[in-house]
């Protein structure tokens, strides 16, 4: 529960060293993620690698973090070590936004060093259960350097969605324009691409001037979008 609530209490304010101060020196940790795909990513941690986490945490204002203690499946403890598996909710969130939650199942091995507890090792099993904002990739077909037509795939709920969209540079009135279904770009002469008057990027480039138009309109789904 120290963990638990002491990570929590970071966006409030809390220091990272107040986390820290839980870890041996000797830590080691291993997580196996499980995400909304059924994709593994193992990961191996120390205590050097959790701090760099933690940092990511501390320094992004967008950013918060929040663990429950759902229950405790087995503890036993011994004079100088003790073990407790557990079952935690975790739900992540960005601008206020719900990011991503899902279950974390927690091996955590704690030893008494001079009457201290500190945890030494942490096995862990991290699996997605819905994502509302997070990474998204998005294919781009093109049709010279006026025609494009973008394949998005970005996290709904409890799997990922998908969406065609086609966008055409055109121009009118001597001013040169990015149409897609039902949004429209201006694109100036000097690279600046706006929309709904408002500047979204600057490139002379076509390919990355309908980058930008996707960004922008995939901003509420996509923290990320890796163009393929």
């Amino acid at each position: 529960m120290d963990y638990i609530n002491k990570v929590n209490a970071l966006e409030k304010g809390a220091k990272k060293n107040d986390v820290l101060y839980l870890f041996d020196e000797k830590y080691r940790g291993n997580t196996v993620y499980v995400n909304l795909s059924g994709a593994l990513v193992r990961k191996d941690y120390s205590k050097k690698d959790i701090s760099s986490q933690l940092d990511d945490i501390i320094n992004d204002d967008n950013y918060s973090f929040r663990l429950t203690l759902d229950k405790v499946v087995f503890q036993n403890q011994k004079e100088s070590a003790g073990i407790i598996s557990a079952v935690i909710s975790f739900e992540s969130f960005i601008d206020k936004k719900l990011a991503e939650k899902g279950t974390m199942l927690m091996d955590l091995v704690g030893i008494n060093v001079n009457n201290r507890w500190s945890i030494v090792q942490n096995n862990m099993v991290r699996v997605s259960e819905a994502k509302d904002i997070g990474e998204c990739v998005c294919y781009m077909y093109g049709n010279g350097d006026t025609k494009f037509v973008t394949e998005v795939y970005f996290p709904a709920g409890l799997e990922y969605d998908q969406k065609l969209e086609s966008f055409q540079i055109t121009r009118k009135d001597g001013i040169r324009l990015i149409k897609s279904h039902s949004d429209e770009f201006s694109w100036k002469g000097n690279g600046t691409l706006y929309y709904k008057g408002k500047s979204i990027g600057k490139t002379k480039d076509s390919k990355k001037a309908i980058e930008a138009a996707v960004t922008k309109l995939y901003k509420d789904s996509c923290a990320n979008i890796i163009f393929n």
